[in-house]
């Protein structure tokens, strides 16, 4: 089985998106877009901008945005292919703003207006993906729906009896309290994910998509919920966990993190269509690939100019084999 992940792209100065070819080359059954499918308040827009919108200007705004994603012909054309399941997440930039909080919005109910505005252009993203059809999604002038509920956790068996695996999708936005002190994911969400975890079979790999990279000391992360971030590492004591990371424009292993006899590792993709600082800096074409066999999980991480780097784990010991 093979599995891609990345995030972080814009239609908006990015016209030509490679990272799709080269990830449709390498033919993978499910594509995990880890947040950040758009920019609502950059790349022409402005947080400021935003927050001055009523909620219909906002929900042309950010159907706009996600239509334009959607119409790139290279992005278009993977959307297109059959056999392929992408599962989208959302992050700050296309939930609201840069390290905008659910939590923290509907308690000051200043911005509470644009929560069902930007559910509702996220739904019909996540639809339009499902349907492996752009034409789909909804034109300008099609009313948006206000009834629609936040993405929340959601759970996939993506794998069979020889192979197991789990899926995860978090939402790392609805529940998420100002700087992450209190909640990440949030209690329901985060006893959601463990109960699922918990259940399984010992040799499930469980693959958690995230937003928010896991380890990390500084900008947005888990390390500034010590409950959450504890809980998860809880769990892996008892079961194979890979988090798989987006956010921070670049590549990168984490150090695999002691968890009793196993451990818990995390691989980070984002940049897939954008500079570092989304219009400024380095040119970004980054993405991830999981190979997941009986034996074991290969992890590679392709970016521009560079030859790819390479994690094998051991499925049996859940740990990494060395490499050259």
């Amino acid at each position: 089985m093979r599995v891609a992940f990345t995030s972080c792209f814009s239609a908006q100065s990015f016209k030509q998106q490679p990272v799709w070819d080269q990830i449709g080359a390498a033919n993978p059954e499910h594509l995990l877009l880890l947040g950040d499918s758009a920019y609502y308040d950059a790349d022409g827009s402005s947080i400021s901008m935003v927050k001055a919108m009523d909620p219909d200007p906002f929900a042309r705004h950010a159907m706009r945005r996600l239509r334009d994603q959607l119409n790139q012909p290279q992005f278009a054309k993977l959307v297109r292919r059959k056999g392929l399941h992408i599962h989208p997440i959302w992050d700050d930039h296309n939930f609201l703003w840069n390290g905008a909080c659910g939590a923290q919005v509907f308690e000051e109910r200043l911005h509470a207006h644009l929560i069902p505005p930007t559910r509702a252009a996220f739904q019909a993203y996540r639809d339009a993906l499902d349907a492996h059809e752009p034409a789909t999604f909804p034109q300008p002038s099609d009313p948006w729906r206000s009834d629609i509920k936040e993405p929340g956790y959601r759970m996939i068996d993506i794998g069979n009896a020889a192979n197991p695996v789990r899926l995860h999708l978090t939402d790392g936005r609805s529940y998420k309290t100002a700087g992450g002190k209190d909640a990440v994911l949030g209690a329901a969400q985060m006893n959601a994910l463990a109960s699922a975890i918990a259940t399984s079979s010992e040799d499930t790999v469980h693959l958690v998509a995230s937003g928010l990279v896991f380890e990390a000391n500084h900008g947005e992360t888990w390390m500034t919920c010590e409950a959450e971030h504890a809980k998860m590492l809880e769990l892996a004591r008892n079961r194979r966990i890979l988090i798989l990371s987006g956010d921070v424009h670049e590549n990168r292993f984490a150090v695999p993190q002691p968890a009793g006899k196993w451990s818990l590792f995390e691989a980070t993709s984002s940049g897939a269509a954008l500079r570092t600082g989304v219009t400024i800096g380095a040119l970004q074409c980054n993405w991830g690939l999981l190979e997941l066999t009986p034996e074991n999980v290969v992890i590679e991480l392709s970016q521009l100019h560079m030859p790819p780097r390479k994690r094998v784990i051991d499925r049996r010991t859940w740990k990494l084999i060395p490499g050259p």
